[in-house]
């Protein structure tokens, strides 16, 4: 009878689905709740929905309300997150925790990528179920610094959506820069990089890059190794006696640079031209591998 008890009390993963999309595509202004003295677990799981609604909705489609953690809270244009009571909770028992959950939740309805929030969501799936946690990033120390530093509750859950927000943006650019090192071209295991905007190493390296060589108008010149080319062991401090003494050479060898995002610079100053740095690099790699590399296809 404990069990079928325990069972009937769990929440039902398709209720709670249909829960959270009717509250995101409802029209007009929607009222969010969590608890005051909001913990990690409230902070990131009231960011996370705020974010998805407006991002639906618009911006100021939503009110937020902290309420003590013991209401009860069944109105239907509410939803009340790492809360207990009423029929528009969600606290996440069987998850961990409310964030867990609705992660999982809106990976299932397509409204976030999938691993976006996964670290998150499983770090806070051990803490909030007072599980020990060693994770490196720190959520539960993170929503305390805030709130010792005399932030409120609404200006915590604000700072755990700027983390998300700014996730979700990575993700996007993450996605653009495999886009663009996709199409990038490689010449015997050289990349290429004029487009002025950020690339993947990874995609690079997959398709037969040991290297990129970079040239940015008013940020520099750079050659950078890929995974690819540090697994063959290359060091670009062996070009320290092809590339100007203006240049700068990491003593780990894996970027020798004439200006970077840190500290611009004007390429028309490196001291060597786009066509010879591409030059005595590729014949410094040829030599150094003792082969010419081929685009490997994928």
């Amino acid at each position: 009878m404990e069990n079928k008890t325990t069972i009937e009390q769990a929440e039902p993963i398709d209720t709670n689905l249909t829960k959270i999309k009717d509250w995101i595509n409802r029209p007009g202004t929607a009222v969010l709740h969590t608890h005051a003295n909001v913990d990690a677990d409230a902070a990131f799981s009231a960011a996370l929905m705020l974010m998805v609604r407006e991002g639906a909705q618009g911006p100021s489609s939503t009110d937020l309300e902290f309420l003590p953690t013991d209401a009860t809270v069944d109105t239907e244009e509410a939803l009340a997150v790492d809360m207990m009571n009423g029929s528009s909770a969600i606290k996440g028992l069987d998850t961990g925790s409310a964030f867990g959950e609705l992660v999982s939740l809106l990976v299932k309805a397509e409204l976030i990528p999938y691993r976006l929030y996964k670290n998150f969501a499983e770090q806070l799936n051990l803490t909030d179920s007072g599980k020990r946690c060693n994770d490196r990033v720190a959520l539960a120390g993170l929503v305390k610094s805030w709130n010792y530093s005399g932030l409120g509750d609404r200006e915590i859950v604000s700072r755990a959506r700027e983390i998300l927000e700014g996730m979700m943006k990575g993700m996007a650019k993450h996605r653009r820069r495999r886009i663009v090192s996709s199409r990038m071209p490689i010449h015997d295991g050289v990349a290429l990089n004029l487009s002025g905007g950020g690339l993947d190493r990874r995609t690079l390296s997959r398709r037969g890059a040991f290297l990129v060589i970079n040239e940015h108008e008013n940020i520099g010149q750079s050659v950078v190794l890929t995974s690819r080319g540090t697994r063959a062991e290359l060091d670009l401090n062996d070009l320290s006696g092809t590339l100007p003494e203006r240049w700068f050479i990491h003593p780990n060898g894996f970027i020798a640079c004439y200006g970077s995002m840190k500290s611009k610079k004007n390429p028309e100053n490196s001291g060597i031209t786009l066509e010879m740095l591409c030059k005595e690099v590729h014949d410094w790699l040829i030599g150094a591998l003792g082969f010419t590399p081929t685009e490997v296809l994928f």
